[in-house]
């Protein structure tokens, strides 16, 4: 049930992933209001979120060190320890990967891009989240409803019989990872709209840096 309420909400977001187009089709004032209005709520979503799930950090490494220590100074191995290292990884990587993508922190196998000037940048960005990362996204998103919804109908939990009950939960972060993702790059698609028609973008969060920065300025 929850799986199809995730997929659901991703494909209601549909009709919004076609405004940066539209914008560039037609670019009207309330187009531009509309999508600035969008980029700066998504930004702050993602970027509350980012902050929210980076305290899962040191818990990660509480959980890492808690286990070493038992296993070579008691000589006895928590399940409980060792798992939890485990859901503490998954939120870390499957929440924060829309924080990484507005901070700009995902890497590039693009060796160009670095050297595209800030128009380029935006086309490169605009095409890519359509080609790329929104149909993957929603591939996502329709494959794992199923998986995900029984796994909340059967609260599944660990194979250990001592471990975590909440694997449902952890199978519930990929829809969430995916939902995110087309959030935040519909966010991004946005800025480049507004670049392509030469519009100013609207300001990021507070230490998040500026997209599309020509390299020439980056260098000085």
């Amino acid at each position: 049930m929850l799986g199809g309420a995730l997929q659901a909400i991703g494909w209601a977001f549909l009709p919004f992933m076609v405004l940066p187009v539209l914008y560039l089709l037609f670019p009207r004032d309330t187009f531009r209001s509309t999508l600035g209005s969008i980029i700066r709520s998504i930004d702050l979503i993602i970027y509350k979120l980012g902050e929210t799930v980076k305290w899962s950090l040191p818990l990660l490494v509480v959980s890492v060190a808690a286990s070493v220590f038992a296993l070579s100074i008691f000589g006895t191995a928590t399940v409980k320890w060792l798992e939890s290292a485990f859901y503490f990884q998954a939120i870390i990587i499957m929440l924060g990967a829309a924080a990484t993508l507005l901070a700009g922190q995902h890497v590039r196998v693009d060796v160009l891009y670095e050297k595209m000037d800030r128009v380029a940048r935006a086309r490169v960005d605009l095409i890519g989240f359509y080609v790329l990362l929104a149909p993957v996204c929603l591939l996502i998103l329709w494959n794992s409803q199923g998986f995900v919804s029984f796994a909340w109908r059967t609260f599944e939990g660990s194979t250990e019989s001592n471990g975590i009950r909440g694997v449902f939960l952890l199978k519930t972060l990929i829809p969430i990872f995916a939902l995110t993702l087309i959030m935040q790059g519909l966010a991004i698609a946005s800025r480049a709209a507004l670049v392509l028609n030469g519009d100013a973008e609207p300001e990021r969060p507070e230490g998040v840096p500026p997209f599309f920065t020509d390299s020439a300025r980056e260098t000085l």
